[in-house]
């Protein structure tokens, strides 16, 4: 399920919360924990709403609900995210698939492509802190969040996501 990390900034130095999600979510995915659907809807939602300088949704979408189900607006956003990524000249997958990122700035050890779930995090926390807004660094504690996901993300920090830790699998 979803959990914290940390992102240490390339500028200064300071350190602070990242989200990530223990298992790969989009269609065929295996995973698609609730918990993890939930974190990666939460963090759309942040790009794309609730910020003074959105990104652009997919065409058609005004929202995203925060559910943890894995329907076509989800995916309609993460392939979003994935185009937006790839016409920034970043190296991805556009295949609807958000897999957990390993560390900051690493490329995945199979295709060699950046993780766009890395690149979310990163957009949602730039953002939210050019408006003075904690959206994004409160979102363990928002009320607007479901219970379930303010309960995976107030557990232990981790640095590493059950999909590429075998001890942390079982």
């Amino acid at each position: 399920m979803a959990f914290v990390t940390t992102f240490v900034s390339t500028k200064d130095g300071l350190s602070s919360n990242a989200y990530n999600i223990d298992f790969s979510v989009g269609p065929g995915a295996r995973g698609n924990l609730p918990e993890d659907i939930m974190l990666v809807q939460a963090i759309l939602r942040i790009v794309h709403f609730e910020v003074s300088k959105p990104v652009k949704p997919p065409p058609g979408d005004s929202s995203i609900e925060v559910d943890g189900q894995l329907g076509p607006q989800t995916i309609r956003f993460i392939l979003n995210a994935q185009r937006r990524a790839k016409a920034s000249n970043l190296k991805v997958l556009l295949d609807g698939v958000f897999d957990p990122f390993r560390a900051q700035g690493q490329v995945s050890t199979i295709a060699k492509v950046r993780y766009v779930f890395e690149v979310l995090n990163d957009t949602a926390f730039v953002l939210c802190k050019q408006d003075g807004i904690d959206n994004y660094n409160n979102l363990p504690s928002r009320q607007d969040i479901p219970a379930a996901l303010r309960a995976a993300l107030s557990g232990p920090q981790r640095a590493v996501a059950r999909k590429y830790d075998e001890q942390l699998q079982h």
